[in-house]
């Protein structure tokens, strides 16, 4: 092996051990009994049990919690790709009076914080009465998350040949047409990414899920892992639980989704 092969395994072996060892330290303390976890919290070995992830799902209302984040999330992700996509293909194709403040705007929102807008987006929900609502709180992180999702979705039909939307053209498809019968199948990857990376922000969102749920009757995973401690008074191997059987949903996702990930990454490279 040479020398610059040592410096690159090196490297990588580096980059495992920053990944992978809080991970791998997590499920370690998500299958350790309590009693060891007091006594001796720094120890990674001793007695493993799945115990604690009973638990969790059982009497810690994990389950419920992800049935809450799953409505949620269902409702931004879809929201947020469907005005990406329209945003996005708009931004793209066509030239109109504030293009170029609009495409401004749209990336400046990438950069605001929620916790910018939380507290008038509050007020506005309770005027309207829509707190304490998993498919509102949907709606608002499907506005919220569509920003990026846009600036993501405007890359990739940027990209498109200009060659097949003359032929429409030419046949005589308006911009709706074209957009649903030519866009939308040429760019299912670039869709499928930006779902799937919508669904992973806003499964870990906490401010706006904790302020616009305020009851605590329909807690988010976010939420609920966040509560876990303070409510059953528990330690780390229950919190991590929490944490292990939380995130279960969204790396499943990942997995499923991978080969869409790839794909629409490379089709939405940014293109200078």
């Amino acid at each position: 092996m040479t020398k610059n092969n040592w410096f690159e395994t090196a490297i990588v072996a580096v980059a495992l051990v920053v990944v992978l060892g809080p991970i791998l330290w997590v499920v370690r303390v998500a299958l350790k009994p309590t009693a060891e976890y007091v006594g001796e919290p720094a120890n990674f070995g001793g007695t493993w049990t799945f115990e604690n992830l009973t638990t969790v799902w059982v009497t810690g209302g994990m389950a419920q919690a992800i049935l809450h984040s799953t409505i949620t999330v269902g409702v931004g992700a879809t929201l947020a790709v469907a005005l990406a996509a329209c945003t996005g293909f708009a931004l793209a194709r066509y030239q109109f009076m504030g293009h170029r403040l609009t495409i401004a705007l749209t990336t400046g929102a990438m950069f605001l914080p929620a916790a910018a807008l939380v507290i008038p987006m509050f007020e506005l929900l309770q005027v309207w009465g829509m707190l304490d609502s998993l498919v509102w709180l949907g709606v608002v992180y499907g506005v919220m998350f569509s920003a990026w999702a846009t600036v993501f979705m405007r890359s990739f039909f940027s990209q498109l040949p200009s060659e097949v939307f003359e032929a429409g053209d030419v046949d005589g498809a308006g911009p709706i047409r074209q957009f649903f019968s030519i866009a939308l199948p040429m760019a299912r990857p670039a869709l499928a990414t930006a779902f799937i990376l919508t669904c992973f922000l806003q499964w870990s969102e906490l401010l706006l899920a904790l302020l616009l749920l305020p009851s605590g009757d329909t807690p988010t995973v976010a939420v609920a892992i966040a509560q876990f401690s303070s409510q059953f008074r528990t330690g780390g191997p229950l919190t991590a639980a929490a944490m292990l059987v939380g995130t279960a949903p969204v790396l499943l996702l990942f997995v499923v989704g991978q080969r869409w990930l790839q794909a629409g990454a490379i089709s939405g490279a940014v293109k200078d």
